[in-house]
């Protein structure tokens, strides 16, 4: 059997058996961070036009290509980061921290179309189209024009004024939208014009401005923090994320830190007192060092699982002084060097579970002790399939349309890939399982599916994470 017919076998029969496992998860808790994208197609002729009529704004963004800014203040913090997002064609998210650069953009740019945002919103939406008995999202504030953006699902919920579990469409208070999240997405080989540079895209994929000054800080809403304890016996899986909103510093004097560690203390002591709950970190793009070695030092710790891309990983490698490791992955997507990074991440965080997903591949650390090889390869050929089924549709469907994403292609360099973590691992049929062992871990690799022409990419990572992490 060829390594591709034996890869689509394992793919069905993990979906096959996942479907109903999925009905004996008890329920998931998503937190902590819902909100309103508003979808805006990246056009060349409305940025240049935006320029030619700001001079002082074009020499400005001119001057400060191929840098990052830490968070967006100005337009053109905003106009340098889509910028360094179009060129590498990598994702990437940053905060607007200035209403009046909020205002900007909504005057300038606009929004094509507005839908759920957020990890645990993406998540919840994804996810209640599945036989989950039950999803608690976490949503504040619970405006109309946030609770509509929750699709209409019997097993999805929110916590009320009273405490009890109530579908977010009967539980939401007040109107009005108090954060919005811009998503700038662009196909591949969109060309921008910046003074005597031409931009070109290597690939699709998108930029995300985010003003959400509700959240801000990440101090969890007060009546969840009441009534989430007496329901938590109900759950199975708690997946926590949102953590990019923090900011470094604040107007009232007060840092980053002051509130990054009673959220890590209310995750410990939730731990604590319900050891039966697993939980996953999902990680996102985030500008700050500091707090990225914060959440390294007070969050993973806590937790038993995380997901991340090969951008985050290198930037949380970076940070640990780990430079020659993270070029390494970077200049050549070397899967001995992606291994050895969740390896060092692992030993010094104790996760018992680390999952990587990029294009064209997953890639998961586990301690043999947390799963078996087998369930997590499993659980992540069902996350590929739920990716591949939405990115073709645009959402997670019925059945069928899932299982329609078993006939999308397999990646390219898969057989490549598989070939040289063989090698590392010195296993000789890795090729055919996905699964190596070293120093008491398993390592699982997955060939995922690749759509040409996405009809949604945004949300993907959290449907992978959060999909594979309760299955597997």
């Amino acid at each position: 059997m060829s390594i591709q017919s034996n890869w689509e076998k394992l793919y069905r029969e993990a979906v096959q058996k996942n479907f109903p496992a999925l009905q004996s998860v008890p329920g998931v808790i998503l937190g902590f961070h819902s909100t309103i994208d508003g979808l805006k197609r990246v056009i060349p002729e409305e940025i240049e036009r935006i320029l030619a009529n700001d001079p002082a704004l074009e020499k400005e963004v001119c001057s400060r290509l191929d840098t990052v800014p830490a968070e967006v203040r100005t337009p053109a913090d905003l106009l340098v980061g889509l910028a360094s997002s179009l060129q590498k064609g990598k994702a990437l998210q940053l905060m607007v921290r200035e209403e009046s650069t909020h205002e900007w953009i909504m005057e300038h740019l606009g929004y094509d179309t507005i839908r759920m945002g957020g990890t645990s919103g993406n998540m919840a939406n994804s996810l209640a189209p599945l036989p989950l008995p039950q999803i608690l999202a976490y949503a504040n504030p619970l405006t109309r024009e946030q609770a509509e953006l929750f699709v209409d699902a019997q097993n999805l919920f929110v916590i009320n004024q009273d405490g009890e579990l109530q579908h977010p469409h009967q539980a939401w208070q007040g109107e009005g939208i108090y954060a919005i999240h811009w998503i700038f997405e662009y196909p591949k080989g969109l060309k921008l014009k910046l003074g005597d540079t031409v931009l070109e895209t290597p690939r699709a994929n998108r930029f995300i401005a985010a003003w959400n000054p509700v959240n801000n800080k990440l101090q969890i809403e007060a009546n969840f923090m009441e009534h989430l304890p007496s329901l938590l016996d109900q759950f199975s899986h708690f997946i926590v994320s949102g953590f990019h909103i923090l900011s470094e510093t604040y107007p009232d004097g007060t840092t980053w830190l002051e509130y990054l560690r009673p959220v890590a203390r209310f995750l410990r002591e939730t731990k604590k007192t319900h050891s039966h709950l697993r939980f996953h970190y999902e990680f996102a793009s985030i500008a700050s060092s500091a707090i990225r070695k914060g959440i390294v030092d007070h969050i993973l710790p806590t937790v038993d699982s995380l997901g991340l891309n090969e951008v985050e990983l290198c930037a949380v490698l970076r940070d640990q002084g780990e430079e020659e490791l993270a070029r390494d992955i970077e200049a050549h997507s070397s899967m001995a060097a992606v291994l050895r990074g969740l390896e060092r991440l692992a030993d010094r965080t104790g996760l018992r579970r680390i999952q990587l997903h990029d294009l064209g591949y997953y890639l998961t650390l586990v301690d043999a002790e947390f799963t078996t090889g087998e369930k997590c390869r499993d659980g992540m050929l069902f996350a590929a399939t739920l990716a591949a089924s939405r990115s073709t549709v645009g959402k997670v469907g019925t059945e069928r349309e899932i299982l329609a994403g078993l006939d999308v292609p397999l990646a390219d360099k898969a057989e490549a890939r598989m070939a040289s973590l063989a090698e590392e691992l010195g296993s000789t049929d890795f090729a055919q399982t996905g699964i190596g062992t070293k120093n008491g871990r398993y390592v699982v690799f997955v060939p995922t599916k690749i759509v040409a022409k996405p009809v949604l990419t945004v949300g993907l990572g959290d449907l992978i994470s959060s999909s594979a992490f309760i299955l597997g």
